[in-house]
């Protein structure tokens, strides 16, 4: 059988924990407790995450300081979220694997068009649920900022998500892994930028479940796990004959996407993400609970899609 690589991506909010260093590190510590039993069985492993409510907090607390200290853009904050997770990522596994396991955080740049039309429609959530109130003052720091109000009465900050187009340090991670190195890559979904003659950062948060994809399938791995706060795909979430779905075939869970089946939510990126990994390799994308990485790697829980 051909390398055994397993793309896992991790979202954001699952590692969230109640906001603070320590709160998150314990998440962290958690979950890559069962990445050492994939070690042994021979898995090369690269991971991705999520940092939906760590670039959020990051850029508020840059608004609320920026009398005091100059504030950093969102692109920074998202740099700066990426290199922390991944550190905490990185000693994680050296804690739980072995001081001399071979593993690096990359970071990582992702290409995006200035003309994607995500710039006119910001849509991408961020930071922190917030009350009514919180969220007038905020936009009083930042006009510019907009907000999502949600069923629970609650706000958060929405921002511009265009799509990844490539991952700038691909043939860096290509070669790690091929050197058996676990690698933590595209944190956030990467900081976005443009090139042309010149290299732009652009204020933005790219979708780390489609980033993770183009990471995937670049690498050709043999199966791509995502993992977040819920067991799996569901039809019809929420209502009464909702419905997890536990093996479907890529056309079938296709023709269910387009027809609106799954909502709208954080699913959905998943799903396009794990759609768009089996269409290109052919090989399986696993939705799993964070709390069973190992089981879905394993494919015994979890939404299994095939080819």
């Amino acid at each position: 059988m051909p390398d055994k690589i397993i793309v896992v991506a991790i979202g954001g909010n699952a590692i969230s924990g109640k906001g603070t260093f320590d709160s998150q590190y314990s998440e962290i510590k958690n979950v890559v407790k069962d990445f050492a039993i994939l070690v042994k069985k021979g898995y090369k492993i690269v991971i991705t995450h999520g940092n939906g409510p760590q670039v959020g907090d990051a850029l508020l607390r840059n608004e609320y300081a920026k009398d005091l200290v100059p504030a950093l853009p969102l692109h920074a904050c998202v740099a700066e979220t990426q290199g922390l997770l991944g550190v905490m990522f990185e000693a994680a596994l050296i804690d739980t694997i072995g001081k001399d396991a071979k593993i690096v955080s990359l970071v990582t740049t992702v290409k995006v068009s200035a003309k994607d039309p995500a710039f006119k429609n910001p849509t991408k959530p961020i930071g922190s649920l917030l009350s009514k109130k919180e969220a007038y003052k905020i936009k009083k720091i930042e006009p510019n900022s907009s907000f999502l109000q949600l069923k629970s009465g609650k706000y958060q900050r929405v921002v511009a998500s265009p799509e990844p187009i490539s991952i700038s340090e691909i043939d860096a991670i290509k070669k790690l892994v091929a050197n058996n190195f676990i690698v933590i890559a595209g944190g956030g979904g990467g900081i976005p930028v443009t090139r042309g003659k010149k290299t732009n950062f652009i204020e933005a948060v790219v979708d780390k479940d489609l980033t993770s994809e183009i990471l995937a399938s670049a690498i050709n791995a043999s199966m791509f796990v995502n993992l977040t706060n819920v067991p799996g795909v569901y039809e019809n979430f929420g209502g009464k004959n909702q419905k997890i779905l536990k093996k479907i075939s890529v056309n079938k869970i296709k023709d269910l996407f387009d027809s609106g089946r799954f909502g709208q939510g954080s699913i959905e990126p998943k799903i396009k993400a794990a759609i768009r990994f089996v269409e290109n390799t052919g090989n399986k994308a696993v939705i799993a609970s964070i709390k069973k990485a190992k089981d879905a790697a394993f494919l015994k829980t979890g939404t299994i899609i095939y080819k």
